[in-house]
This record gives structure tokens, sequence and C-alpha cells, in this order.
């Protein structure tokens, strides 16, 4: 079995050496535009983190990171492929040592430009004729609906939808040039065939894989029927295909371009872009090459819209492609830190419905945390199951909200536990969590004074002060807090909510106005406790002045809210994605804004 077809059956499983966000982004969007279930990119040697975010279709899924090969090895099982994106001077190294642990391995891509010619001959000299690899400089293999390896057909989700490269075809396409390669893929759809594979084998003057190697993969596979290529003026490639034309080692249909005819315009040879692209003899020149690729049998193209056509007329199989909404699949948005929520609200226990309470004995914890602030024996379940709801209920509520993203942000830059939570403590405020005391200040004055909830509205707006426990970005009229909806429950169980019956008579007059102003989590917190310690507690009405001048309120967000923290903190060192920095995306969107 050849390592194409190996494959194409599922011998796919890549271990990149290094990282390279745009290049592993396109690894991932071409696996999900394949229909694989999973990215088949299954670990980055990158030393200083635990996990890499990325994108699998429009979720978010965090890819491992290694230390080193031989901790990738531990965790990483049946790896195929390696993916090395590492810099020249490291690529002979780190690719002895990723095939030293990994001889199973199929094959590889080696990214970087300028490797030395002494490490290029040397990685020949050691895996020539053993394994297939990419490269030097190069963009990888491409296996449609199987394996990307590289940045081959592109590194844009758009791209490799254009290009069709999750529909397997008929037509090979084989380049030295990276760039080239990626063109010849494009090419081959736009003229309504689809490849079997491509390759680029790299534009360095010692590919280790040669273009022998390759005309031998092509032949060899059942599923190649003809071939594209494109060389340029300069070393001798060309020399193996026309020999392998000649000699019947390859039969099958190939539409050549060679590159560089205008270098008989210069007095003198130029050097092109790669660093075999310079004429060293009569032979090499890129008239003297179609010349030659054309008398052994391969259709050439004098100029390049000639080639193009040519390959409309290359024999292919019956395909269908899939279907591919990229838009909605593009639509998809970054979560700055977290990907999940600690918390799932829908599946948050219910305290009040059917009367559940809590039985005798549970809630120990909780009682006694109430009992420590309030500085007495808490008499009814009804104000430990309060508790108890209203902590659970806030334990977190995501991790884009400031409290998370300061912790997160805090730890990701290698601080300790404490400095994390102590980070996300100091966002609490007006604005965030730190309104519960001060709603409960305006619920416990306004009834104390009779004042009517349209007078206490029209007084606050002539002021140009917001209403504490007012108000809500992400949930409006039609659409409520679910947390609230819970809690209000609570009101049944009272013989008399004064205190919340307020609340709500202050939310009819501002929902009128604006469908945001309801009463959120803050202010519904505020009036059912002023009530429960009403009734259930027997506080008065001074003792309860006394508890929200000591901020007794807001420590109902606070003490869940840091165990919220707590999680996102450890979160992130488990993941250990290194120090967070805001995408550049996001700052040229912001400049822009600024201007």
């Amino acid at each position: 079995m050849t390592m194409i077809e190996y494959a194409r059956k599922g011998g796919t499983k890549i271990l990149a050496l290094g990282s390279h966000r745009p290049i592993i982004q396109s690894v991932l969007d071409f696996d999900f535009l394949s229909g694989k279930s999973s990215p088949s990119i299954v670990g980055l040697i990158a030393g200083n983190r635990k996990a890499e975010k990325y994108f699998f279709g429009q979720n978010e899924v965090l890819i491992p990171c290694y230390r080193d090969i031989n901790e990738a090895q531990a965790a990483a099982k049946k790896v195929a492929w390696m993916l090395n994106l590492q810099s020249g001077r490291r690529a002979l190294e780190s690719t002895v040592g990723f095939f030293e642990t990994f001889p199973q391995a199929l094959g590889g891509h080696i990214f970087a430009e300028n490797v030395p010619e002494k490490h290029a001959t040397e990685l020949i000299r050691h895996f020539s004729q053993k394994y297939f690899i990419a490269g030097p400089s190069g963009v990888g293999l491409l296996i449609p609906s199987a394996l990307k390896l590289g940045a081959i057909g592109g590194v844009d989700l758009r791209q490799i939808s254009a290009s069709k490269l999750s529909t397997p075809g008929s037509v090979a396409v084989i380049s030295t040039s990276g760039g080239m390669t990626n063109e010849l893929i494009r090419a081959v759809a736009d003229a309504g065939k689809r490849i079997s594979f491509a390759a680029a084998i790299g534009g360095d003057r010692f590919p280790i894989t040669s273009l022998t190697e390759m005309l031998a993969f092509a032949q060899a596979d059942k599923n190649t029927k003809a071939l594209v290529y494109f060389g340029e003026l300069g070393g001798v490639d060309e020399c193996e295909i026309v020999e392998m034309l000649k000699s019947k080692k390859f039969t099958k249909p190939i539409v050549a371009y060679i590159a560089g005819v205008i270098d008989e315009a210069f007095d003198e040879h130029m050097q092109f872009g790669h660093a075999k692209a310079l004429v060293a003899s009569k032979d090499e020149s890129a008239r003297a090459k179609r010349d030659a690729l054309r008398s052994a049998g391969a259709i050439v193209g004098e100029t390049f819209p000639e080639f193009l056509k040519a390959l409309v007329k290359l024999p292919e199989k019956a395909f269908s492609d899939k279907e591919i909404n990229i838009e909605k699949i593009m639509s998809r948005e970054k979560s700055i830190l977290s990907t999940r929520e600690i918390i799932d609200f829908e599946r948050a226990p219910v305290f009040v419905r059917g009367k559940k309470l809590l039985a005798k004995g549970d809630g120990v914890f909780v009682k006694t945390i109430l009992e420590a602030l309030l500085g007495r024996p808490v008499k009814s379940k009804i104000t430990s199951a309060f508790a108890e709801a209203v902590f659970t209920l806030l334990v977190d509520h995501g991790g884009h909200v400031s409290g998370a993203v300061n912790t997160m942000i805090t730890a990701r830059a290698g601080k300790d536990l404490v400095s994390s939570l102590a980070a996300g403590l100091l966002t609490v405020g007006p604005r965030f969590g730190g309104a519960v005391n001060a709603a409960a200040r305006v619920w416990l004055e306004g009834v104390a004074n009779k004042i009517k909830s349209a007078e206490l509205v029209e007084s606050k707006a002539k002021a140009g002060e917001l209403i504490p426990g007012i108000g809500h970005l992400k949930y409006r009229v039609g659409l409520p807090d679910p947390r609230v909806k819970e809690l209000s429950e609570f009101a049944a169980l009272l013989k008399e909510h004064r205190y919340y019956d307020f609340a709500r008579e202050i939310e009819k007059i501002t929902t009128r106005k604006n469908g945001k102003l309801i009463l959120n989590i803050d202010g519904a917190i505020a009036a059912l406790f002023l009530d429960i310690l009403r009734e259930c507690e027997r506080f008065s009405e001074n003792e309860l002045r006394e508890l929200i001048d000591a901020e007794l309120f807001n420590a109902f967000f606070v003490i869940p809210r840091s165990v919220g923290f707590i999680a996102h903190f450890i979160e992130q060192k488990k993941n250990d994605e290194g120090l967070f920095r805001l995408p550049d995306e996001l700052l040229f969107v912001r400049k822009k804004k600024i201007k």
C-alpha cells in the first residue's frame, strides 16, 4: 500500500513541530470541510504552553502542546505525518528526532526556506527512498478529503473551498514551486477537474524527495489518470521527467508549463525566485526544457493561457462536490480566553418550584456562611435555601464577563491563584456585580419613605442616574434572565414581599421606555433577601439598614463568583496557552473606529 493509499484509508494523524497559526488553522479547515469528526493535527511541539486554540468549523478547540518529541510520543498515538514548521537551522535536528521517535510514520513536510545545503544533503542521505518528505521550501502534500500537510491549497478557508479540495479527482499536481502548486490546484478546479493528490517538492537546491520519486507515486496511484506539472528555468529536474517518459516508466498524460523564457531577453542569465532558478548551461533554459518535454510526449504550453486550455482536455472520472456553506462557517467568533461556561444555567437546580427546599442537614456550609455574615443563627430554611440558590446561580456567567477575563489574563501571565483571583474581584463594582448592595438601599429607602415608583424613576432620570438593580445588556422583555426567573419563585413562599413588589413596580415603568431595563439579578437578590430577612429572620428596618451600610448584600455576588473565578484560573493553568495578547484584528478595528 502506498503512502497516498494509506492516507486515503485514514492514516492522517499529524504532529506539528513548531507553530504557524495560519497553516495549522488551514489544516483544521480542510479537515472540517472534508467531513472529519476531529482535527488531523493531534499536537504541537511548542514548549512554553500546554495548548493552542483554533477553530474546527464554528467551534473552538484546543490543540495540545508538548515540550519535546518524547513527551509527544507518550501522548500522541498513531502519528503518521510530520509537519515541520521550525526554522531552517533547526530543520535537520527536529526532522531526525521525529523519525527516530516515530519510525512507523509515512513522511512529512519541511516548510522552512534556507535550510543549509549541508543539512539538506544530510536529510537526503537519512530519509530519501525511506520516507516521503516534501521540502525544504514548499507548501507540502495534499490528498483531497484525506490529508492537508502544510499550506498547500491555501491558508484561507475560501481558497480551500474554491479549489474543491474535499472532492477526490484524477489529476495529480506536482511542482517545485509552492506558490505555483497552489495556483495549479485552483487552475485544475477551474478547468472542471479535481485533483487526485498534489505536492510541492520544494524550491531549494536539494529537495529531499526527487521529482522521479514523485512521478513514481503518480504512476502507481490508481486514482491518478493524468499529471500537471509546472517548472522553471535552471536545474535539471525536467530531465528526470523526460527520462521517465522515454523509458515508459511514466505512461500517463502530462501537461506542463516551464516558466522563464524572459531570461533570453537579458544579456546575461538572471537569478529568479528559487535557489536553482538560474541557467547554468544551455540545456537548463526554459525553451530547451520545453522542447525536451515536448519531444518526449508531454503536452507543453507555449504560453500560460495555452497551458490552461490544455487542462480542460485531461481525463476525469465522475465526481460530486459537497455543498458547503462557507459564510456560515466564517461567521465564527473568537472567545478571547475561555472555551466553556462553568455552569450550564439550563441545568441549574430549581430550588422553589414544587416547594423543593433544603432537607434537614443539607446546606450546612451555606448556613454557616449566612450565620457568619448575619452574626446570628438562621431560623428559617427558606433563608438557607435562598442563599443556596443565589450561590449556585452566581458561581459563573461565562468566560466573557470582565471579572473572568481579568482572572484569566492574569493567570496566563503566569501569576498565582491569589493574584489572579484578586484581579478578577477588583472589577466588581457598580457595573459588574457590585450593584446588589446599592439596589437593596434603593428598595429599602423607597418602601420606608413610601416613595411612589413613578416618582423614584423620574427623580433618577432628572439626576441623570441609573437605578441599581435595573437593566441588562443581554436580557430584555421577552427574553428574561433565567436566574431571576428561578429566584422570583421565592416570593411565593412569603406572606408579604413589599421590597420585591416595589422593585417590580419600578420595572414596569422602566421597561416602557426600554425593553432592556428589566429587573436584573442584582436587583432581584436585593429585593428578595430584604423580604426574607424581614419576614423569616425578623430583622427590623434599622437592622436591614445596618447590613446595607456594611455591604452585606454584595457578598452574595463576591462569595460564589470567587469560586467561578478560581475555576477559570484552574482551567487556564491546565490549558496553559501562554501569555494572552489581544488579536491584531481587534486592534485594527479599534484603530479604525478611533479615526
